[in-house]
């Protein structure tokens, strides 16, 4: 890499960096002028809408339903994927009844 190269690609991560400290800063500014409005940080997250504001769609509820849903699938797909393993074991070597 020639010196120009290296040279331009140091200006260029400084610049990134000045923007990111920019960004930074006006991000904290506009926290703190929220803040002092008396709205907290959970505003910032809702919508912007009127009839949204209050609401949240994924609540306990749903989370518990997901939640349930995917242990049950994974719970059904174990119990399919043993029960094949054992016939198939039982398959591979199957026992000879010596007893008659």
């Amino acid at each position: 890499m020639s010196p120009e190269r290296e040279t331009q690609d140091t200006e260029d991560v400084l610049e990134s960096i000045d923007e990111l400290k920019e960004r930074l800063s006006s991000m904290k500014r506009m926290m703190e002028e929220r803040k002092a409005a008396g709205s907290g940080t959970k505003d910032l997250f809702q919508g912007q809408a009127p009839s949204l504001h209050g609401t949240n769609m994924i609540d306990g509820h749903f989370l518990s339903f997901v939640f349930g849903g995917s242990l049950f699938v994974i719970l059904s797909v174990t119990v399919y994927a043993f029960y094949n393993l054992y016939h198939a074991v039982l398959k591979k070597f199957p026992s000879t009844h010596t007893e008659l």
